[in-house]
């Protein structure tokens, strides 16, 4: 993701690192305000609770993952 960013922007490897952080880092705070919401409303919503945290369980591991770099 980090070299798609370098070729697609033309930026240097640190602005986007520094991109695709801020990108995560909002990308999380939606996941988390939904889920929050949903839970705080407790009315049916399209996706059934169990899959819901499936999701955010693979975005979890997605996360882990990105923290030891692309490789």
């Amino acid at each position: 993701s980090v070299q798609i960013c370098i070729n697609v922007a033309r930026v240097a490897e640190e602005q986007a690192r520094h991109h695709i952080r801020n990108l995560l880092r909002d990308a999380w705070r939606r996941l988390n305000r939904e889920l929050l919401s949903a839970q705080q409303q407790q009315h049916q919503t399209t996706f059934s609770r169990s899959f819901m945290n499936v999701a955010l369980n693979i975005a979890r591991v997605s996360q882990c993952m990105y923290n030891y770099k692309d490789g």
